[in-house]
């Protein structure tokens, strides 16, 4: 079968030539409208990448602000109780905390040094929004109507300390005088504060290496006193200053 060919109309094609110039035009222009805008965009493009990687850094520091710090041996894990300074220490004998065990003179002047020890108020707080922690309940005296009492844990043990202290020279005084009685709520106390301080002594867990001890008494014999050796210590005088600064303060007290 013979194709046909339709003739083409010059009319049409001139009519077509026109419609193509015109869709070139509106192309071109819609070209140029968006090539001034990437234009314009280019002069911003730099500033406003910057101000994103900003407002990302901002938030990574906004999370690792609410991260958790690390926690330090012996230090309150809820952050009412601020880190301290720390230094090295070398522990020396210090005869102000053991008496004579002979004079009332001597024993007295002993407790008067313990007593030295603790801060204004003893190392007792008010936490008042308890609830609010990772705490045991809160003590209740009447001394401090309405005040949820917490004691820092350091003067507590520093007071059983004390406690014993006094305990052995009370029964070495008796010994001597032929007093055979025995204080049967000193030696509760006594008992307590052994297994409290047996608890603060393996939490803390001191691994100083101790050597040979220079006292006369060990000049032949191979032993330790635990002085001489460097400790890395709190320091303490800033403790007892952050204590008595919170301390809790009785109607009766006059600062």
């Amino acid at each position: 079968m013979p194709w046909h060919y339709a003739k083409i109309d010059s009319g049409n094609v001139g009519h077509s030539d026109g419609m193509l110039e015109q869709q070139q035009k509106h192309t071109e222009r819609g070209r140029s409208k968006w090539l001034a805008t990437l234009d314009r965009f280019g002069i911003v493009r730099w500033p406003l990448v910057l101000l994103f990687l900003f407002a990302i850094l901002m938030c990574e520091i906004s999370i690792l602000q609410r991260q958790p710090k690390s926690l330090q041996i012996g230090g309150e894990i809820n952050g009412l109780v601020p880190r301290f300074s720390q230094e090295q220490k070398i522990f020396r004998e210090d005869s102000r905390y053991a008496s004579d065990h002979m004079t009332m003179e001597s024993i007295n002047a002993t407790k008067q040094h313990w007593k030295d020890l603790m801060p204004r108020g003893d190392g007792f707080l008010d936490v008042s929004d308890f609830n609010a922690y990772t705490l045991p309940p809160p003590m209740h005296y009447d001394t401090y109507p309405g005040k949820e009492v917490y004691a820092i844990a350091v003067y507590h043990q520093l007071h059983c300390l004390m406690h014993m202290s006094g305990y052995i020279d009370k029964l070495v005084m008796q010994i001597r005088n032929k007093d055979f009685t025995l204080d049967e709520g000193a030696i509760g106390h006594n008992d307590h504060c052994f297994n409290y301080l047996r608890n603060a002594l393996m939490c803390c867990g001191d691994t100083t290496l101790e050597g040979q001890s220079q006292a006369k008494m060990f000049e032949h014999v191979a032993g330790t006193d635990g002085t001489g050796a460097v400790h890395m210590c709190r320091k303490y005088d800033e403790i007892s200053a952050w204590a008595t600064g919170k301390r809790l303060i009785a109607a009766s007290e006059h600062l």
